[in-house]
């Protein structure tokens, strides 16, 4: 099942470490010293350390006045995980002064009560909306679509707050994804959720069977799937002016169900057990007449949720301005021009409560990352969300810049936990020289360019696009026109594989690696980068409802 071999961050674009300029920060936490008396003194600061113990072993780190009476003293700690809403006792230790230590607690304060959406509609005319109605897993829901119509997006919406946001699978927690097990036309087999999607592209279906629809992303609670996203369907719609037109059947789907199926202890929900109430989800199905158009206008909104800009700020800010000229060139090259471009303001509670950074480790329907997205409004209109930073305790070597709700994004439908993708704008407002922001593209010396270079990229995975290749070298997009970077090949011979020869091989003209130039590849690197779009990766992204 589908549920063994999904892709953790499949949304998510990483950027080396060694090329990063300025930028980072942490999650906030509230440390209570009790007593105060091991840290009163001459009145000078001391940073101290500690390990919180009774979850996981965390290390948290803080600043403390000498001279205050103790209390809570907000800082921004560093942790290696995100802790649990609670208080735990620590033994701290100066760092300036090994001397000087006593106890501290920690008190980790939980977010504000999550209630989910109830299912949100959609803003495109209601001539290219089919509602269908809520319905229970494993149940089949039937639509027509007719003649001539370029592309069809299912979008599944939770509705049972009962239902369990994430299921264990060997041990790892895995979100609850929203996936139909079959889909069919006519009653041919087009999507079948036991499919392993993880195969080389080339090898990935035919023009009218099993295969022609792609899905491989981590969907919670809001799950959407987008035809055409395949090289075998973009050649059906070619041949026939539209996807296979007639009645379609989608069987409702979730992992909790796939989880009950596996059995424990291989599989089991979020609060441990299999008695749960089956998912129920909202349906609603998105046309757009075809055929695919060979040019559109797409718009953006910008919600503000980092403390660097207001929308009046950010209307006359040269580093915006030069973003969003970058962004413009980007799309272009899928022949898509940029249309209308709003800044819409975040509540000051908002952006102070991420002014450290969104902590994106946890993908729940309740999490921070969600609980943003779900701040955006029903337009026909790419959501991207400005935040400080992304925050994750997962990325190794590299730093999240760039990561989207799902892929592909329910386009056009807003305020659910999918409805857009957060764009890290540490380094909008950065540049090496008083001219690296003028003239041609240049992401090692201008932050404006690289924002928009991330800005496109998460745009790409909401029209429905995935990364040519995944960090692991052994995953790949449905679409035979662009280049792979596959592990087997580009490994050192006679040497062990590992997930960074790829990237290394990359530089090497002799070597079969290749993609990193393409703006879907996972890595952002100054050196490769240059945003390259296939033919068929520029079809899918204008065949999606919201480009018009």
């Amino acid at each position: 099942m589908r549920l063994t071999s999904i892709r953790s961050a499949a949304a998510a674009l990483f950027l080396s470490l060694a090329a990063a300029c300025g930028g980072g920060g942490g999650p906030t936490i509230t440390v209570t010293v009790s007593p105060a008396s091991p840290f009163t003194g001459v009145g000078q600061t001391q940073q101290f350390t500690a390990t919180v113990v009774g979850t996981t072993d965390q290390t948290v780190t803080w600043t403390v006045q000498e001279g205050s009476a103790g209390g809570a003293i907000s800082t921004g700690g560093l942790y290696t995980a995100p802790l649990l809403p609670g208080s735990f006792h620590v033994a701290a230790t100066s760092v300036a002064d090994a001397s000087r230590s006593g106890t501290a607690t920690v008190s980790v304060v939980p977010p504000p009560a999550c209630t989910l959406e109830t299912p949100q509609s959609s803003a495109l005319p209601s001539a290219q909306v089919r509602q269908l109605g809520v319905h229970t897993v494993g149940e089949t829901v039937t639509f027509t679509v007719p003649a001539g119509t370029g592309s069809v997006t299912i979008v599944q919406q939770g509705t049972e707050p009962l239902a369990p946001e994430s299921v264990t699978y060997q041990g790892s927690l895995v979100a609850n994804t929203v996936v139909p097990s079959t889909v069919k036309v006519g009653g041919v087999e087009f999507y079948n959720d036991n499919v392993d999607p993880t195969g080389d592209p080339a090898f990935w279906g035919t023009k009218n069977g099993i295969g022609s629809i792609f899905f491989d992303s981590a969907s919670p609670w809001t799950g959407t799937m987008t035809v055409p996203n395949t090289t075998h369907m973009l050649e059906y719609v070619l041949d026939h002016g539209g996807v296979p037109a007639g009645t379609w059947s989608v069987v409702v789907n979730d992992y909790a169900e796939e989880c009950k199926v596996i059995g424990s202890p291989t599989c089991v929900v979020g609060n441990g057990t299999l008695t749960y109430p089956p998912g129920k989800y909202d349906v609603k199905v998105l046309l757009k007449t075809g055929p695919v158009p060979a040019a559109g206008t797409v718009d953006v909104n910008f919600y503000l949720v980092t403390t660097q800009f207001t929308s009046t700020t950010a209307s006359t800010s040269a580093s915006v301005a030069r973003m969003r000229q970058m962004l413009a060139s980007y799309l272009a090259r899928a022949g898509l021009t940029l249309g209308t471009v709003n800044f819409v303001d975040m509540p000051a509670d908002v952006k102070a409560r991420y002014a450290a950074g969104v902590n994106i480790d946890d993908t729940l329907p309740c999490g921070d990352m969600a609980t943003i997205l779900r701040m955006s409004n029903a337009e026909n209109a790419i959501s991207l969300f400005l935040v400080n930073s992304l925050v994750s305790g997962q990325g190794g070597m590299f730093t999240y810049v760039g990561v989207d709700g799902t892929i592909p994004g329910p386009s056009s439908v807003g305020g659910t936990v999918a409805s857009g993708a957060l764009v890290s704008a540490a380094n909008l407002n950065f540049s090496s020289t008083p001219t690296s922001c003028q003239g041609a593209v240049n992401l090692s010396g201008c932050g404006a360019d690289r924002t928009a270079y991330i800005a496109a990229h998460e745009t790409g995975h909401f029209l429905g696009l995935y990364h040519v290749t995944e960090s692991d070298g052994t995953r790949f997009d449905p679409v035979q026109d662009t280049p792979t970077c596959k592990l087997s090949l580009c490994a050192p011979a006679g040497k062990e594989v590992v997930n960074s020869d790829c990237t290394k091989n990359l530089t090497d003209p002799a070597s079969p690696c290749g993609g990193g130039e393409n703006l879907m590849f996972w890595l952002l690197n100054n050196a490769l980068s240059t945003g390259t779009l296939s033919g068929q990766q520029s079809s899918i992204l204008r065949a999606n409802p919201l480009v018009r």
